[in-house]
């Protein structure tokens, strides 16, 4: 998993050093950061770099002409550096097949850096020219959104049929995927990819071996280990993916159930409160018989689908727009949400919280560490 580091400004180095032991124990996380700037950190947080942390460099500490670190400041600096950790941890998870963890930047240390997207999102549909799904939540409840960061006056306008067809094709592809224990692991989408993926992580092994690993002087024992762990991984997954492969798509249609949120009051009471829940309904029908099975069920009425009886019945939503999801989500679950990009070539998460500038270096500052925590056990794991 490569991990981008964020505005350095923030929180996101406090998060690295203070849980790389506990998130090492089970995956192996690579911080596109200079060494520089990450001891910049460690001595304002007077903590220990771990000896047994992967760094991939981006030469950029020269970019800082006085101090690296400006505790809670917003700058063009610290946004140009969280831009390009970002930029170079996508670029080594394409070439690896790899996952990436973000860490929160602030949008507006971006523009002030001359960034043209509005945050990792953006970038990334511009990046693959795909429609980038946000499903934020925990493994209690997940929230899609088939609109995200865009004013709530454009909503209306964008339930289109053929549009809404497509997210929730989309959706469910992207979700039937993840759902999938061999592909969660491998991080692969077919059987096809399979042999040059297992190629590209051992290559990917080997380079930092080489590269990385000289740069940090960590013992090269490890990497041998790590080596020798991924072929025998690889080995069990190809014993037991076809049979687990021709399973899984029956097991999606029997099991999932996705409950979808309408616009208006009471889901728009058949017409009388807006024609934008007609367009819902009529696209769950047409959905649900392209799969062959009930998986999308609604509209909900907005007001009452996060009720408990509507949470022990599903515990994945689709919301029309950003606060009509999130809202009752960050009121249940905000401190262990988490957001996850879908429908791209690779999987990205992220804590589900920004910056927290105003606790950034500071001692006693409770900072909650399981959002960041979730977003590397989902990865793992596979919290679905």
């Amino acid at each position: 998993m490569y991990v981008s580091v964020g505005d350095i400004n923030g929180i996101g180095l406090e998060l690295i050093l203070r849980n790389h032991a506990e998130i090492a124990a089970y995956c192996k996380p690579i911080y596109c950061i200079d060494f520089e700037v990450l001891e910049c950190a460690a001595k304002k947080l007077a903590l220990q770099i771990p000896k047994d942390m992967y760094i991939h460099p981006l030469n950029m500490q020269d970019i800082f002409d006085d101090e690296i670190i400006k505790a809670g400041q917003i700058c063009a600096k610290s946004g140009l550096y969280s831009f390009k950790s970002f930029e170079k941890a996508l670029e080594l998870c394409i070439k690896h097949n790899a996952s990436l963890v973000t860490l929160p930047i602030h949008k507006y240390a971006w523009q002030l850096a001359g960034i043209e997207y509005a945050g990792h999102t953006q970038y990334l549909r511009h990046r693959f020219q795909k429609e980038a799904i946000m499903m934020l939540g925990c493994k209690e409840m997940f929230v899609a959104l088939f609109t995200d960061h865009i004013p709530l006056s454009k909503v209306s306008g964008l339930i289109q049929k053929e549009r809404l067809l497509q997210f929730f094709r989309d959706f469910y592809h992207a979700y039937s995927w993840l759902f999938a224990p061999i592909q969660k692991v491998q991080g692969l989408k077919n059987d096809t990819e399979t042999k040059d993926s297992k190629n590209i992580q051992l290559e990917s092994l080997q380079e930092l071996s080489s590269n990385t690993l000289k740069q940090n002087a960590i013992n090269a024992n490890l990497v041998k280990r790590l080596l020798y762990d991924e072929k025998t991984t690889i080995e069990k997954i190809e014993k037991t993916q076809d049979s687990i492969q021709n399973n899984h798509s029956t097991q999606i249609k029997k099991e999932l159930k996705i409950a979808v949120l309408g616009l208006n009051p009471h889901a728009g009471d058949n017409g009388v409160l807006g024609h934008e829940d007609m367009i819902i309904n009529e696209c769950i029908e047409i959905i649900n018989k392209e799969i062959g099975a009930e998986v999308f069920i609604g509209s909900i009425a907005p007001d009452s689908a996060f009720i408990p009886h509507n949470r022990e019945k599903y515990s994945i939503f689709i919301a029309m727009y950003h606060d009509s999801g999130l809202a009752p989500l960050k009121a249940l679950y905000f401190d262990r949400s988490i957001n996850v990009s879908l429908n791209l070539p690779i999987l990205r998460t992220s804590p589900d919280h920004g910056t927290c500038f105003d606790k950034a270096y500071q001692s006693n500052n409770n900072i909650s560490m399981e959002s960041y925590l979730e977003s590397f056990r989902f990865l793992f794991q596979g919290n679905v």
